[in-house]
């Protein structure tokens, strides 16, 4: 069971990599709950909003990429925690972004089900202040239905 989930994580970063919405999808439910504050709606519930998320990901990155440092399988090998560290260039002024991220990931052997992020800082900075109008203006034009 492990090395399924193994694959299925491996695959998502992959498609997250090539910057290909299919590809990082392609192993998700359709119900997938996913968190990661780096986006303008940073809960994201079902695969709609991860579509979304992610096409607005990709529109603003000139690569993504990220090396998996360690796995943590839990007991049920269903679950996982990965830490990797993430290298991405910003299409804006070819910024590079090199970070550490931790993600906790949930599946359900077939399928991934739950997705958070976890980064070791808040958005501080000028490129703190960049997301915070960033996703300000997103939210202005693409309004979620309550």
């Amino acid at each position: 069971m492990a090395n399924d989930v193994r694959t299925l994580v491996e695959n998502m970063f992959a498609g997250v990599s090539a910057k290909d919405v299919d590809a990082a999808v392609a192993g998700m439910a359709d119900g997938i709950q996913l968190f990661d504050p780096h986006y303008p709606y940073s809960s994201m519930n079902g695969i709609a909003e991860v579509r979304e998320g992610l096409t607005w990901a990709f529109g603003g990155m000139k690569s993504m990429g990220f090396d998996i440092d360690r796995w943590f399988t839990a007991d049920d090998g269903l679950s996982v925690t990965v830490e990797v560290s993430t290298h991405h260039v910003l299409n804006a002024g070819n910024r590079r972004l090199d970070f550490p991220q931790v993600f906790v990931i949930d599946t359900d052997g077939n399928q991934i089900t739950s997705m958070r992020a976890y980064e070791p800082y808040g958005p501080h900075g000028i490129t703190g202040i960049g997301l915070a109008v960033g996703h300000r203006l997103y939210r202005l034009r693409h309004r979620r239905k309550r």
